[in-house]
């Protein structure tokens, strides 16, 4: 078995939290323990995480996997290098508790939740599934896009982890499946797949912007990695606007994009629930000056978190947009009322 442990506290990484905050929508919590989640990396590696007070530790459940095996690589050094990938995943070279304390001394309304949020870290996403998982976000919550992501992936994916019969009763989920490539969503037939799996206009944003990207990379005879590595490379602005001339993509999945998968902090996604977190805390006025979301009030907000919280503004935005997310309203009512109790 590849196992090995991160020693870390819960407020330098809070898997609950960061895991279930909107950023991904593959990881699942496992049935009767809130600290143990599976998930994908890379892709190809399906791991367990199991947080206490002082650790999360981590397993490998697939390491009989073809791919993997065709490695011929030593159990410590598997175990290295799930460990390397968690560490680039959550991000853990960032002393989250100074950006708290910078992000608290600039804005009394981020002080007053950050005691309950601590360890809400912005995940480093794989850009594939991040591009399309948030082109699905479009008029949606959080639920239904898991969904339709957990739908994408077993039709299109291929099997990555069968869960035995005794696991299925723990992990109370299915068969865990790989994100589709660009190549087999950009086939023919796919948009009338998706729209016969309840996608609806999705559907042909998601085949259109497969296309195109798959299009991109031929005309420059080019990798994904590349292009990636090109984007990188530019200003967020530049960046933002590239992705932003694909179909299926505005600003808010553009950032998301910056945010998550090109390590632009100073993104700044913005929907409905943002606008209205911003109209509650911080712009009373923000929904009289505009009945729809226009670009210029799009750059408003976003540049009003900028200058607030700086260069990880949108990782600050992240604890923020968590904070105020109904199931994390919830479990703050419920510890209320039992210390009332």
């Amino acid at each position: 078995m590849v196992a090995g442990f991160i020693r870390i506290k819960p407020s330098q990484l809070n898997l609950s939290l960061t895991l279930k905050s909107g950023q991904s929508f593959r990881w699942k919590q496992c049935h009767g323990n809130e600290n143990r989640f599976v998930g994908i990396l890379k892709n190809i590696f399906v791991i367990e995480l199991i947080q206490s007070d002082t650790e999360i530790a981590y397993r490998l459940l697939n390491s009989d996997h073809c791919f993997l095996s065709s490695q011929n690589l030593s159990k410590k050094s598997t175990s290295d290098l799930i460990r390397r990938i968690l560490e680039d995943y959550f991000r853990l070279d960032v002393d989250l508790d100074a950006l708290f304390r910078s992000w608290s001394k600039n804005d009394t309304n981020f002080r007053s939740i950050s005691t309950k949020f601590k360890g809400v870290r912005l995940l480093r996403q794989d850009f594939i599934e991040n591009c399309f998982s948030f082109i699905c976000s479009s008029n949606n919550n959080i639920s239904r896009i898991t969904q339709m992501i957990e739908k994408l992936c077993r039709k299109f994916g291929s099997k990555l982890y069968e869960f035995a019969d005794d696991e299925k009763s723990i992990n109370k989920s299915e068969d865990i499946y790989s994100f589709p490539s660009i190549e087999t969503l950009a086939e023919e037939n796919v948009e009338q797949q998706l729209r016969d799996m309840g996608f609806g206009y999705r559907a042909k944003f998601i085949n259109q912007t497969a296309c195109s990207i798959k299009n991109l990379l031929n005309d420059r005879n080019q990798k994904d990695s590349d292009w990636i590595k090109h984007l990188r490379s530019l200003s967020y602005r530049d960046a933002r606007k590239e992705l932003m001339s694909l179909p299926g993509i505005g600003g808010k999945v553009a950032d998301c994009i910056c945010l998550m998968s090109l390590d632009f902090t100073e993104s700044i996604p913005i929907d409905t629930h943002v606008f209205q977190l911003t109209m509650k805390h911080y712009i009373p006025d923000l929904g009289s000056k505009q009945k729809s979301m226009t670009p210029k009030l799009y750059d408003e907000i976003g540049d009003f978190y900028r200058n607030k919280f700086q260069l990880h503004a949108g990782w600050a935005q992240t604890v923020l947009f968590c904070s105020d997310l109904k199931i994390n309203k919830s479990r703050r009512k419920i510890k209320r009322s039992h210390q009332q109790e």
